[in-house]
């Protein structure tokens, strides 16, 4: 019986699911196409209609679902507030992400991860590699027309910002019982505009 647009679009949803939470869970090299299908509940003929091989599924997971996950994250950069209030409130939005969404999570963290030696998956270094200078480039802008310290350009603050946001997840995933990225998503965000943002009493 053939398929419908629809289910094969929910077929393929529950594969990039599924391989999300196997790779996140066993690693790309102890993971497999086996126990992925039947953690969907479709046979591997299934999968293989969808994806070619194990890297496409992981590369198809960390793009696809991130792009899904991290849009209410980013749409915060685009708001009408000034400048420095929506690296702010994108800072909160994706410390508090990073603890309660689990796809969230478990996409960045398989991102941080994705080669992992691996040569099948090194052309996804490229594509991770051109979303981070995107992702540079959009602090740029942006903070071109916020008050900075004296002597910080909108580069080195909008460098400041990923570094630290990389940093302070790879701290929390790799010790989860250190600090809650949640609770603290407001100090910590606060601390980090706090090396780049012009004090208040700057000009008096």
């Amino acid at each position: 019986m053939r398929r419908t647009a629809e289910e094969a679009a929910a077929t393929r949803r529950a594969l990039l699911v599924a391989a999300l939470a196997e790779f996140a869970e066993l690693g790309y090299a102890a993971a497999t196409l086996a126990g992925i299908a039947a953690r969907a509940g479709v046979t591997r003929g299934a999968l293989y209609h969808h994806f070619t091989d194990k890297a496409a599924l992981c590369l198809s997971a960390i793009s696809e679902l991130w792009a899904e996950a991290a849009t209410p994250v980013w749409n915060k950069l685009d708001g009408p507030e000034p400048p420095l209030q929506r690296v702010a409130d994108f800072l909160v939005a994706f410390f508090t992400a990073l603890e309660e969404d689990s796809t969230f999570r478990e996409v960045f963290a398989l991102s941080m991860r994705s080669a992992e030696g691996v040569a099948e998956l090194e052309r996804g270094l490229h594509d991770k590699q051109a979303i981070m200078e995107g992702w540079r480039r959009q602090m740029v802008q942006l903070l071109t027309k916020a008050e900075l310290r004296p002597g910080v350009t909108a580069n080195t603050a909008a460098l400041t910002i990923i570094n630290a946001v990389n940093g302070t997840a790879a701290t929390w995933l790799a010790c989860p019982a250190l600090f809650s990225p949640a609770q603290q998503a407001q100090s910590l965000a606060d601390a980090i505009l706090h090396g780049f943002a012009k004090p208040p009493d700057a000009a008096q």
